[in-house]
């Protein structure tokens, strides 16, 4: 796998631009060993692509001799657009406009659940491996059975529904509080700590007991709808951002305020996320920024946009940023100077990823962006630090053997279809342990949708 270096200098250019979707990309997802990313797209369809070659390979080919699209690695059944999707272990679970939520075998491509119960599009998703928790345009929020094998009614996976908010409910997180070790009356593992926080266009925050579903506290502060939040890697302190351009710093436990920042940006923001001690975030006044987390205290400001910065990621000293103006950009995180600036998307960016892969004892970095234009793009990032990239090693399980095993059975479905030279290789978010967090970056689609 060659390094694909992109031109030098400023200006980078995609390394493969893919386009096998056929309507805008509103999500992206990496397994955990960043072998596989999947996508979720206006056209109904949640495409899956191994990041272990180069270029990125469609598990979900053309024919070259039929022409046909291949069923397997498209993952098809939503009757409307996807708005979000997460990889867990060997599975790919997905929430749409159509108000369900799939649970995928990745190595069959087949639907093994479609949970139902919500009435209205599925904003985010969390899966701790036991559960689901899914929000929505309904203005619940919802916690589901991951494992269905002795549920009937697909209806009886809901163990609750989260009633209290007004409005549109989009991000949410998942605290897990101390594992007692006992299961509860039902042989589930739920501790009485543990916590379901989310956040509304009703301009509160709530937080809840997933032991009893009771809201034990709602927050009020914002006095716009509330787009993006997080919390310290403790899961103490929460932070929240949303189009009244204000932050808000809160005591969990005491359901208080801490600071708050008042036009923290000049626009709405769309994408808060916090780093160690520091947080970053970005909204529709074209810019991003950093903040130390102790008294949000703003230190850097990335400019260059022309547009909303739809979201951001901060990866080894480099802050990624995907713009309405159809750039991608990279920032020295430290001193807030423009690295790159990637030209491709023909419209505006929705969603990015960085992958790091290990090809025969060489490290790579790619970054890979999704966009309204349709299309995935893969773009150079391996020297853009000075750091060694860590490659992201599996957590708590047997992973690797799982996955891999069902990569190559879904690799040998491939080679029953067709001959090995027929494939047209097109060029041109939940980690177990801890605090979880919605895996989709991009609050943008969230604000003006129906």
């Amino acid at each position: 796998m060659g390094s694909g270096a992109s031109k030098e200098g400023l200006e980078g250019e995609p390394l493969e631009t893919v386009d096998v979707h056929t309507g805008g990309i509103n999500c992206m997802s990496l397994s955990e060993d960043s072998s596989l990313l999947v996508t979720g797209s206006d056209d109904k369809t949640v495409r899956m692509w191994s990041t272990k070659t180069e270029p990125i390979e469609d598990l979900g080919v053309l024919d070259s001799n039929t022409k046909g699209i291949m069923d397997l690695g498209v993952l098809t059944g939503h009757t409307s657009f996807i708005q979000c999707a997460v990889v867990y272990d060997t599975y790919v679970i997905t929430g749409s406009k159509d108000t369900t939520i799939k649970r995928w075998d990745m190595a069959s491509a087949d639907c093994e659940f479609t949970y139902e119960g919500h009435t209205g599009r599925i904003n985010r998703l969390i899966c701790t491996g036991e559960f689901i928790f899914s929000t929505s345009h309904d203005k619940t929020a919802r916690a589901w059975l991951f494992d269905t094998e002795d549920v009937d009614d697909p209806t009886d996976a809901c163990i609750r529904v989260l009633e209290g908010h007004t409005s549109v409910v989009s991000p949410l997180i998942f605290i897990p509080g101390h594992d007692t070790g006992i299961p509860d009356e039902n042989g589930l593992n739920i501790n009485p700590g543990d916590l379901i926080v989310t956040a509304s266009f009703d301009n509160t925050v709530k937080v809840w007991s997933f032991d009893t579903g009771a809201c034990l506290k709602t927050l009020k502060g914002h006095r716009k709808p509330i787009t993006c939040m997080d919390t310290d890697p403790k899961g103490r302190i929460l932070y929240t951002a949303g189009q009244d351009r204000c932050i808000i710093a809160w005591d969990i436990n005491m359901g208080k305020k801490m600071k708050v920042v008042e036009d923290a940006h000049t626009g709405a923001i769309l994408y808060l996320r916090v780093v160690n001690r520091l947080m970053y975030t970005s909204g529709t006044d074209h810019t991003a920024k950093c903040w130390v987390r102790e008294g949000l205290e703003n230190t850097r400001t990335y400019k260059d946009h022309t547009d909303s910065v739809a979201c951001a990621k901060f990866h080894n000293g480099i802050l990624y940023t995907v713009c309405n103006d159809g750039f991608v950009r990279a920032f020295d995180a430290k001193s807030g100077a423009l690295k790159r600036k990637y030209k491709g998307h023909e419209n505006a960016v929705t969603c990015l990823t960085v992958c790091v892969n290990e090809y025969e004892g060489q490290v790579y970095t790619r970054l890979m962006t999704g966009g309204n234009d349709s299309t995935v793009r893969v773009w150079n990032a391996t020297d853009l630090s000075d750091k060694i990239p860590l490659i992201q090693q599996p957590v708590d399980r047997d992973y690797t053997r799982v996955q891999s095993k069902r990569l190559d059975e879904l690799n040998q479905h491939l080679d029953d279809y067709m001959p090995d030279d027929s494939l047209n290789k097109s060029s041109g978010q939940t980690v177990p342990g801890g605090i979880k967090n919605n895996l989709d970056d991009s609050d943008l689609n969230i604000i003006d949708a129906d």
